[in-house]
This record gives structure tokens, sequence and C-alpha cells, in this order.
């Protein structure tokens, strides 16, 4: 992510193995043997979840895993330079908060939905911006493609900390929130999402830049 949040940062990096190519995707991956197999497992999981609403990943990226990130960052999109830093499960189970949106998934499951919301920033960033800076939309897009690439019973799980009822307007979903309220803006996204009427098709649209949660700039 690009945030003060639990998942931007720049990295302390663990040693690893030469860097090496996921089978079938764009994607190499430097990283201990001991991690490397998740990780890229991970990466093949996301990788069509992305692409079947319409974000597909087009661009070669490079992940790397880290034993420490500054504050409580868990992992680093690089905007331009296609590359992603992410804790290591070992140490994002340490840093993790205990509460928020994400707080009911286990270490294993939550890691996985961080290499989502990382691929989908990597994805987004070599699409165009209609307003010249998109920060709350790539969030909007990697918040909802983390919630919704969980497996049925992890995405119940997040519900259900969450006011899904209460409608949310788009301008609800915006820069201000996202900066001093992440969790809420996480909570407003997946809302706001489930209440339009083809939510894969709406995140066609974001993507694509039809539908933006920037302000143009002046």
């Amino acid at each position: 992510m690009r945030l003060p949040f639990q998942l931007f940062a720049l990295v302390l990096a663990l040693p690893v193995a030469a860097e090496t190519r996921c089978e079938g995707t764009p994607v190499s991956i430097a990283a201990p043997p001991l991690h490397a197999e998740r990780l890229c497992t991970a990466v093949q999981a996301a990788l069509p979840k992305l692409a079947a609403c319409g974000l597909a990943l087009e661009t070669p990226v490079s992940i790397t895993l880290a034993d420490r990130l500054p504050g409580d960052c868990l992992g680093l999109y690089h905007c331009g330079e296609q590359r992603i830093e992410l804790l290591a499960p070992d140490a994002l189970s340490e840093t993790r908060h205990a509460d928020g949106v994400f707080a009911g998934l286990s270490d294993d499951h939550f890691f996985d939905s961080v290499v989502m919301h990382e691929l989908a920033h990597a994805a987004h960033d070599a699409r165009p911006c209609p307003s010249g800076l998109c920060l709350a939309t790539s969030e909007y897009l990697a918040y909802n493609f983390q919630i919704m690439g969980l497996a049925a019973e992890d995405r119940a799980r997040v519900e259900a900390a969450l006011d899904m009822q209460s409608p949310v307007s788009h301008d609800a979903v915006n820069k201000v929130i996202l900066l001093f309220a992440p969790n809420a803006f996480a909570a407003r996204a997946w809302a706001h999402l489930n209440q339009r009427d083809d939510p894969c098709d709406y995140l066609r649209h974001v993507a694509a830049g039809d539908f933006t949660f920037d302000r143009p700039a002046r």
C-alpha cells in the first residue's frame, strides 16, 4: 500500500535466494526457499481474481520479503517501479494489529490477502488516472479485491464486524478518510461496492478510470 497504515513502508531485506519467476505469471519472487513456494501460490491464486473483475496484471512485477518495516507497516508497492516489498509471514504475524477490518483472519489467510492488496496496486499503477493522483481510487480497488479474494467464510468474518446495511455514498469514500481512518475507509469501500448492482462490473469501471474517488488535481 501507500499510506501510514499497516501495509506500507521501506524495508530491511531478509537474506534471500536468487530471484525466480512464479510460473505462469509476470511476477518474480526474491525470498528464502521456506517462503518462496508459499508466496508464489498466493500470487497464482490472486491474479485470476484480479483479472476476472477488470484488473489484470499486465506488467512484470517483483516481490521481495523483509523481516522489518518502519512502524506498523506490512508492505509497500513502489509506484512506477513495478516492485512490491512485504513482511515475511512470521514477521507479519508479530506486527499485525489485533483489531480492525481483518482481525478475524488467520495469519496465513491475512498474509495471502496482503499479497492480493499489493498486486491490485501493481495492476492499477499501469492504468490511466483521470484525476492526476488516484490514491483513494487505488486503495478502493486494493481493499475491495483484498476482501473479495478471501474464502467465503473469511469474508463472512470480515463482514460480521462491518455495517453492511447503511447506505454509503460515493463521497463518503475519500482520501481524507483513507489518510486518517484507513480501517473506516476499508469498511466503507466494501459496503459501498456491495451496494452496487454488479460489484465485479463496478470494479471493472473503476479500474478503467470511468469512476474515481479522487478529485481532479488543480
